[in-house]
């Protein structure tokens, strides 16, 4: 398999400059998600006409590249480009214009299993090597299989793009799907924030007593501030089932953490002081009761009439996929039709101010959802 590696600016700028002038690049990054507190990109792989690239994104700045990305004239193939998008911007910002994303494309044309492995062996033949797929990519150096394997997520996607393209013009429907990859240049990076009562939502803490809710609260709380000294994703310091087995019996975890399933020997030695002092704080707080909000009767009903609404408009969904032999989320994205399920359209204007439908998504479905709506008065 033959690609450059590149770790010098020097060399990333030469390399922009020829793309700058090439019809296409197809795209792919490799983060570190899984392994720090803040994802890094860490590696992001091209493929154009005459050339495969693997980036060391730690150790070049990739902003020269960002003049091709936003050039209409150049398109940029991606699987799944809604995740590498938020990466890239997320990592040096700038703009996206003329993309194709095979995993969207493929959507439009029904195909169930449109991970970019079950396509490249459906339609190439190729099996692909999913070995690093959760590696740490954050880590130097890269070995050359991690390489190997890092270029094959974008040497084929040219090949699946020209297949799936030509298929969407067979059945009509390639411009609805560049209505759907201009919307996806648009997505931006979701801001990490800690939410300090996010406990709540784990699950089983509603089965909780006051009491172990107010443990279960010390504990999530120090565990943000041990992943933040370890760089660490949270759930990699201590599970939320360890939390909540804790919760249910907090004295027994103060006199001898070690009888609780998932305290290893590892999590004694790094975690034990501050598991104590959380349950100790846990002990000693008042107890924690889930704040009751009154909702009126009227707002009630109205949040209730929403959510009929967008269920209904999921079964909607669900039968217009089926007419034309697609995806559901190819019809219409969850997001959409949460603003439908709220604004009620009442006229093809209403219809068309909808943030995110698009002119291609309302002549398909303006009128029908319209008619909808009417027999939908809930």
């Amino acid at each position: 398999m033959n690609y450059v590696f590149i770790d010098k600016q020097k060399e990333f700028n030469e390399l922009c400059a020829k793309l700058a002038t090439h019809k296409y690049l197809s795209i792919d990054t490799e983060s570190n998600s899984l392994y720090v507190y803040r994802e890094k990109l860490c590696v992001l792989q091209i493929t154009s006409e005459h050339i495969n690239a693997v980036v060391d994104t730690l150790a070049v700045d990739i902003k020269p590249l960002f003049p091709v990305l936003a050039d209409p004239e150049i398109e940029k193939i991606f699987h799944s480009a809604d995740s590498d998008i938020r990466v890239l911007k997320a990592s040096v910002g700038g703009v996206f214009h003329n993309i194709f994303d095979v995993m969207v494309a493929a959507k439009y044309l029904g195909i169930i299993k449109c991970g970019l492995d079950n396509m490249v062996k459906q339609y190439l033949g190729h099996e692909m090597n999913k070995k690093f797929q959760k590696a740490d990519w954050g880590r130097r150096p890269l070995n050359k299989e991690m390489l190997d394997y890092a270029i094959s997520d974008t040497i084929h996607l040219k090949k699946l793009r020209d297949l799936l393209a030509c298929e969407l013009e067979k059945k009509g429907n390639i411009d609805e799907a560049r209505t759907q990859f201009a919307q996806i240049t648009l997505v931006e990076p979701q801001q990490m924030r800690f939410d300090e009562n996010g406990f709540m939502s784990l699950r089983g803490a509603r089965q909780l007593n006051g009491r172990g809710l107010a443990v279960l609260r010390e504990l999530y709380l120090a565990r943000e501030v041990a992943a933040i000294k370890r760089n660490s994703p949270p759930f990699k310091v201590i599970s939320e089932d360890l939390m909540l087995r804790l919760s249910v019996a907090p004295r027994e975890g103060l006199n001898n953490l070690s009888i609780f399933k998932g305290v290893s020997s590892y999590v004694l030695a790094n975690h034990g002081p501050w598991i104590r002092e959380a349950l100790q704080k846990g002990l000693k707080a008042p107890e924690y009761h889930v704040p009751r909000r009154e909702v009126s009767h009227e707002k009630r009903l109205y949040f209730d009439a929403i959510r009929n609404r967008f269920k209904a408009l999921k079964m909607w969904r669900k039968d217009a996929a089926a007419r034309r032999n697609m995806l559901p989320e190819a019809i219409m994205t969850n997001d959409v039709m949460e603003r439908l399920a709220f604004s009620q359209p009442r006229s093809l204007e209403d219809m068309k101010a909808i943030k995110g439908l698009g002119l291609e998504k309302f002549a398909l479905y303006g009128a029908e959802l319209l008619e909808f709506f009417k027999t939908h008065k809930v």
